[in-house]
């Protein structure tokens, strides 16, 4: 697997944005423009694999992690869990965030229980921190590396 980072005005970014899209209900996306062109805190990479994007994680402020996806084709391959341990590798902050929203009756339910099983599988620790987030209530999970 090839990981590239994306500058955020380039043409690559047009394919990962639709990726966004799809792995993200609207209620949950944000305007990524403020974070990349006026408070340049973000970083994008993208996860390759036969020169095709199967993935991308979008950080902010190093090893935040704000959004992480898998093209459907390519879920339960092991790419989200290479993705994670990637990043994890690349920060020296011995720490990687990523908080989820909270697991009740919406209409993508099921969607919050897979995330919240795929970072706990990943040995992501649940926090008792909450936050909100765009109007979401997010839980925060911390991964603390060795």
């Amino acid at each position: 697997m090839i990981k590239k980072q994306i500058a955020f005005h380039s043409t690559e970014i047009e394919e990962m944005y639709t990726l966004y899209q799809q792995a993200f209900p609207k209620n949950e996306q944000m305007d990524l423009t403020r974070l990349f062109d006026e408070l340049h805190l973000g970083a994008i990479y993208g996860y390759y694999q036969e020169n095709q994007l199967v993935g991308f994680a979008i950080l902010c402020i190093q090893s935040h992690i704000l959004y992480l996806a898998v093209k459907k084709e390519y879920r339960d391959q092991g790419i989200g869990s290479y993705i994670l341990n990637d990043l994890a590798k690349q920060y020296d902050s011995k720490k990687i965030i990523v908080d989820i929203e909270k697991i009740k009756d919406t209409s993508n339910k099921e969607q919050r229980i897979k995330r919240k099983q795929f970072y706990l599988k990943n040995d992501f620790k649940e926090n008792e921190i909450e936050k909100i987030f765009y109007k979401n209530i997010m839980r925060v999970f911390k991964k603390v590396l060795k």
